[in-house]
């Protein structure tokens, strides 16, 4: 089973650990804040809000732009997965990320096998099941 864990929460909330990229296999991305950038899938690797220069802090909701033009667009594209990068901003400034993860690991979790799904399929990568 894969670990969710607060280095996997990248600046602009997204969660890496419920990525595909990231639950897949073979040629694994090991999430936006690695110190490795080779070794991000070409999506991550060229994304502006995690090379973003403006940001003062370890988060977006950090900045004294936020939320910014980008991550509103963000979080209008990640809606169709189930996933608001503001709330998931907002509950981290609110609970902080160790809660948020904890949150997270209850929410993704196949009621049937167990592991973690993934916020870009509709069904678990592990036993198949819908959700």
């Amino acid at each position: 089973m894969t670990h969710l864990s607060p280095v996997l929460i990248a600046p602009c909330g997204i969660n890496c650990g419920l990525c595909i990229a990231y639950l897949r296999e073979k040629n694994r991305c090991p999430g936006c804040r690695t110190e490795d950038a080779g070794s991000l899938n070409a999506y991550c690797a060229r994304c502006r809000l995690r090379q973003c220069e403006d940001r003062t802090g370890e988060y977006c909701y950090e900045c004294a732009g936020y939320p910014c033009t980008r991550l509103k667009r963000l979080d209008k594209r990640y809606a169709k997965y189930r996933t608001s990068v503001l709330d998931n901003l907002r509950e981290i400034r609110e609970r902080g990320v160790a809660e948020f993860v904890e949150q997270e690991k209850v929410r993704w979790r196949c009621p049937q096998c167990g592991n973690i799904l993934s916020m870009h399929r509709d069904r678990c990568l592990h036993c198949g099941r819908t959700w």
